[in-house]
């Protein structure tokens, strides 16, 4: 039995790898030789026997035999009893694209209503602007899912010239097609007279459908309608208007629209509409209620306020939340204040919260007494909140808990403090200056955080050299986020420092500071015998990008390992050239795979000509993460020029997870 007999049988395996291998088989032979073979597998129960045949077919189908090769594509699309057949037959068409536009043409008026809707269907996802006239012709065939299918791919194509036929398309009595007209036009996104629209609001069956039409392509004329529409008693027709509303004033918002819509929404402050649109936003999905949060806060009625509120409590309507309540203002503060008495302990935490993040002026006495509660959870919430209030008034109160019995509120004060440092520089520092010559090593650190928003590198310089190595880290690290070159000098001096935590604060800040005087240092510090220094040392000469410190670096390479040379690698690969290149390439020759795999990583990012002079020795890589990790680079690199490759690599590969890798991405890509 020769080769392609086998072929032809495995086909008939109940094993869909050897049914796939099969497919793939019948790429070395003609094509009227396993014809009737590919289009069986068009028809196979597995996705991946299909794909493969129906690359063959595409590439078939753009040859000599294109025109009856097509043809045969479009009576698959006739098949009732194999859904399989009738997607690879769509597939395929839609891979052809333009190269099919003869056959589509002609049989968008095939007499087979599901036909005509599928080649309407398969002209919208090719997307050509050629297919306009014909989907255009379309609208009126006499079949209410092709009408309705072509109004759909008249709006994925996008094409304004279809605009015109949409909008008198309307006029018929076909609720299915004007549906779908509207959802047509707003993904066309180009304005339309709204009066050719607005009528169809009088539907109860399209509202929600104009809606979201005149939130994709409405201007000021269109407000007046939404906002109306924020009144409906339907649900769904609220929602789109609340949704179209949104999306209208975002188009608005670098001119007076948005002012004028504001002015609109304002008008329903105080009416009953606002306990519907509370409503709304109560018992909408999440995206649904970011749009009622964004409104409510324009309105500005001060009983969305407990609402919003509790809606604060989900992290992702947190940001529109607040923001609403800042647009209440006074009248949300009032209500956030009248609920705490009454509140739980976990509501009262979240209510000084939101104090703090409206910077609410009112308060003052609500904050003061939460700072002085015996719960720590609520002193450290209105000590974080007192500090975002920047009211002056706070820094006692806050100044006592620095002697909290509580770490945690410990800590939020020196938060809170940090922050009046903007308002009472004054009252902080001397606050700071206190803490620096306290006996206790933690207060000490405190004062080094307090002296980072006072800009004071004097204190800070003493603090260096502080008896405790937790201090001189605090006092590093303070000093390399005020990133001053005046401390340079004291950084360079902390890059010896017995504690290896301190020195490593040191390398991390100089880089920093980015002059050319440290560079100097940063390289003597390199040959610490602490690795996590190298590391450090290694990150910041990366950030400089000196390409006078590669010797020195190069010199590590020869006896550094692990993490440290890892951590080399992405500091050459910051620095540059042809030294730095060279040096990447070598480790891909380094007996750890963690090494050879962050190699890989730094050159992906490179040209492609190293995937190819390196590419035996990786995909025959000992270690399989290695191989993996490899594959999945270069096909990032060459996309479908790595099959062959792939294919070759998939004959030896032994780990099975490397092999389902492989043919994933295969997969992925076609």
């Amino acid at each position: 039995m020769d080769r392609l007999q086998i072929l032809i049988e495995a086909l008939h395996s109940a094993d869909e790898e050897k049914r796939r291998l099969a497919v793939v088989g019948f790429r070395d032979y003609p094509l009227d030789q396993t014809l009737d073979s590919l289009f069986l597998a068009l028809g196979d129960t597995s996705w991946r026997v299909r794909k493969e045949a129906v690359d063959i077919i595409v590439v078939a189908a753009e040859g000599e035999n294109a025109g009856n090769l097509q043809e045969e594509l479009v009576n698959m699309l006739r098949s009732q009893d194999n859904a399989g057949l009738r997607n690879s037959a769509v597939e395929s068409l839609e891979k052809l694209g333009k190269k099919a536009s003869k056959v589509l043409c002609l049989h968008i008026a095939d007499e087979d209503h599901d036909v005509r809707k599928f080649i309407i269907d398969i002209m919208g996802n090719i997307g050509d602007p050629a297919f306009v006239p014909a989907l255009i012709n379309a609208l009126d065939d006499p079949d209410a899912n092709a009408r309705a299918a072509a109004a759909e791919n008249l709006g994925k194509i996008q094409d304004v010239r279809a605009l015109p036929e949409l909008l008198e398309a309307l006029a018929k009595s076909d609720v299915l097609l004007k549906f779908t007209i509207l959802e047509a036009v707003g993904k066309i996104g180009q304005p339309v007279p709204v009066s050719a629209i607005a009528p169809l609001a009088n539907d109860n069956l399209l509202k929600k459908a104009v809606y979201d039409c005149l939130g994709a392509i409405g201007d000021l004329d269109a407000i007046p309608l939404l906002v109306e529409g924020l009144k409906d008693r339907q649900k769904k027709a609220r929602e789109a208007a609340a949704t179209g509303l949104v999306a209208l004033r975002k188009r608005l918002s670098s001119s007076s629209g948005e002012e004028i819509m504001d002015n609109k929404l304002e008008q329903l402050k105080g009416t009953s509409h606002v306990d519907d649109l509370i409503d709304s936003f109560n018992n909408a999905e999440n995206s649904l209620k970011e749009a009622f949060a964004i409104l409510l806060g324009v309105i500005g009625d001060a009983r969305a306020a407990k609402p919003l509120l509790l809606g604060c409590n989900d992290d992702r309507l947190r940001r529109l939340c607040l923001q609403a309540l800042r647009k209440i203002g006074n009248a949300a503060a009032a209500s956030l204040l009248e609920v705490f008495p009454s509140a739980e302990d976990d509501q009262r935490c979240f209510i000084v919260y939101l104090c703090g993040e409206l910077g609410c002026k009112e308060s003052v006495s609500l904050l003061t007494e939460g700072m002085l509660d015996l719960n720590p959870q609520l002193r450290l919430a209105s000590v974080k909140a007192a500090g975002k209030t920047g009211l002056t008034v706070f820094v006692n109160e806050v100044a006592h808990l620095l002697e909290d019995n509580e770490t945690e509120v410990r800590n939020g004060a020196i938060e809170a403090l940090y922050r009046l440092a903007e308002t009472d520089r004054i009252s902080v520092a001397r606050i700071a200056g206190k803490l620096a010559s306290s006996d206790l090593a933690e207060k000490r650190r405190n004062a080094a955080v307090l002296c980072t928003a006072l800009a004071d590198t004097e204190r800070l310089s003493l603090l260096v050299k502080d008896e405790d190595a937790t201090v001189r880290k605090a006092a590093v690290s303070s000093l390399a986020s005020l990133k001053s070159v005046a401390s340079a000098g004291h950084l360079v001096m902390a890059l010896v420092d017995e504690d290896p935590d301190v020195r490593i604060a040191a390398a991390g800040a100089l880089g920093d500071v980015g002059s050319e005087e440290v560079v100097g240092p940063l390289l003597l510090a390199l040959q610490d015998d602490d690795p996590w220094v190298q590391c450090a040392v290694l990150k910041s000469l990366g950030n400089l990008k000196n390409e006078a410190t590669l010797p020195a670096i190069v010199q590590l390479f020869e006896r550094a390992d692990g993490l440290v040379l890892i951590t080399a690698l992405d500091a050459v690969a910051k620095i540059g050239g042809e030294t730095a290149r060279a040096l990447v390439e070598k480790a891909l020759d380094n007996s750890d795979e963690e090494v050879v795999k962050a190699a890989i990583g730094i050159l992906t990012r490179e040209n492609d000509a190293w995937v190819h002079t390196h590419r035996d020795k990786l995909l025959n890589h000992s270690h399989w993460d290695v191989r993996s990790t490899f594959i999945k680079a270069m096909v990032s690199r060459l996309g479908e020029k790595s099959f062959p490759y792939l294919r070759q690599a998939l004959q030896t590969e032994t780990d099975e997870l490397v092999k389902g890798q492989i043919i994933e991405l295969m997969d992925r890509v076609l």
